[in-house]
């Protein structure tokens, strides 16, 4: 076994201790196991820190190269600090260390990743100011940090967000040069509730001036802006089955992979899920199965990993063993949407053990 994969067998092992060493009930007490996690506090709640511990053990296979293994453990921490009323000031801090090298991830070793101010402004009526995580309405368009404004409506008949910010990405991480450098957006969602089982939600947005790298002789490095738009819709079908299903499309259609096709400007992606793992049920846990196929152009960013230029399935599980603790694990099946070199698209395979414990 190499170095890197004992560091993340010991750090999962870490992990799980507290869950088998803990003492265990047929009929466990209710109370203790449907409390939230318990944050640090100070002054009378007005200064707060929580946050997410993980560990995590990845294996990715592209073709025919080898097997590549990477593991980290990630301290996701928030810090909070309430002003005035419900107005509160919220600061991410996201340090990550290689379990390979037994180095710090990233340029910065303590990386701020958010910053922002958020509360009421009337009624309903929210905002969110600063370098916050922007979040489309499935997670197909958006899913990255920005800076600017969102404004919210925080209404259960029909919330929705609007916002303008600056983005600095490469659209969902492609390889073909097609990328936002401190660029505009603006964007605008909504979730219509059908009924208390069924939800639809939609956005569009607008982002500008997105350059392009287009492998053609005499022409040259250009930049345009481009529309983008998600649609989905979420559902319980029974209390312990769960579906859902998003497409995302762009107009970004002048975008070329390395064999000379066109990189594709949709995605879609769909899942169902027997039970819910909750975060406070001591042995609650789901299991799911998705499916996808994502265009590198579909989107600024797209949440779930592996999902960016993949269409496959996947199959995985989540499990509570002990309270505020979440172990996970997943196998992607898959193949490149658009080839990444000039041999042609290659087939992905990705698996993944994780543990999280939240504070």
């Amino acid at each position: 076994m190499s170095i890197k994969m004992k560091l993340s067998v010991i750090a999962l092992s870490l992990c799980a201790t507290s869950v088998w060493s803990a003492p265990t009930n047929a009929t466990p007490n209710s109370q203790a196991n449907t409390q939230s996690a318990n944050p640090l506090s100070f002054m009378n709640d007005r200064f707060v820190i929580s946050g997410t511990a993980r560990v995590r053990a990845d294996t990715v296979k592209f073709g025919d190269e080898k097997r590549n293994t990477s593991s980290h453990l990630n301290l996701d921490t928030w810090l909070t600090a309430r002003i005035w009323q419900d107005w509160r000031v919220k600061m991410q801090l996201e340090p990550q260390m290689n379990l390979e090298t037994g180095k710090m991830n990233g340029d910065h070793d303590v990386p701020m990743n958010k910053l922002y101010a958020e509360g009421t402004i009337v009624g309903d009526w929210k905002a969110r100011i600063g370098k916050y995580g922007a979040f489309s309405s499935y997670g197909r368009l958006l899913d990255n940090e920005v800076t600017g404004v969102e404004v919210a409506y925080d209404n259960p008949a029909l919330p929705s967000k609007f916002g303008v910010a600056r983005v600095t990405k490469h659209l969902n991480d492609n390889a073909y040069g097609a990328e936002v450098r401190r660029k505009g957006l603006v964007y605008a969602q909504t979730q219509m509730p059908v009924d208390a089982y069924t939800n639809i939600g939609a956005t569009v947005a607008y982002l500008n001036d997105i350059k392009r790298d287009i492998p053609t002789p005499g022409n040259p490095r250009k930049e345009d802006s481009a529309w983008m738009g998600e649609i989905g819709f979420d559902t319980r079908l029974t209390p312990d089955w769960r579906f859902m299903a998003a497409y995302s499309q762009t107009d970004i259609d002048d975008v070329y992979d390395h064999t000379g096709a066109k990189v594709k400007n949709n995605g879609f992606f769909t899942q169902v899920k027997f039970k819910e793992a909750d975060w406070n049920v001591r042995n609650s846990y789901d299991i799911f199965l998705n499916g996808r196929r994502v265009g590198a152009m579909s989107g600024v960013s797209s949440v779930e990993d592996y999902s960016k230029n993949v269409e496959g399935v996947q199959v995985g599980a989540n499990y509570v063993p002990w309270r505020n603790l979440k172990l996970n694990a997943f196998y992607l099946h898959g193949k490149e949407v658009n080839a990444i070199s000039p041999a042609g698209k290659r087939d992905v395979r990705a698996a993944r053990v994780q543990a999280e414990y939240k504070f």
